[in-house]
C-alpha cells in the first residue's frame, strides 16, 4: 500500500473511532473532543505545509511513496 493511502486510511479509521465513542456516550470526555480539534488542524497545516508526523512515522517504518 503507498504513502497517500495508508495515511488516508489512518486518518479515516482514527475519525471513525472517535466519531464512534461520540455519539456511544452522552457525555464525551473532553479528550476525545480535544483530539478530533488535534485532527482537524494537523490536516489543515499538513496541507499548507506538505508535512505530517504520521508520513515521518511510516517513513521510518519503510512504507513506499507513491511512484506518481
Amino acid at each position: 500500500m503507498s504513502m497517500d493511502r495508508l495515511l488516508r486510511l489512518t486518518s479515516g479509521s482514527v475519525l471513525l473511532v472517535v466519531f464512534f465513542a461520540g455519539i456511544l456516550k452522552a457525555d464525551v470526555h473532553w479528550f476525545w473532543k480535544a483530539f478530533i480539534v488535534f485532527m482537524a488542524l494537523n490536516q489543515i497545516q499538513s496541507a499548507f505545509t506538505n508535512w505530517c508526523p504520521v508520513v515521518s512515522l511510516y517513513r521510518r517504518l519503510g512504507v513506499k511513496e507513491c511512484p506518481c
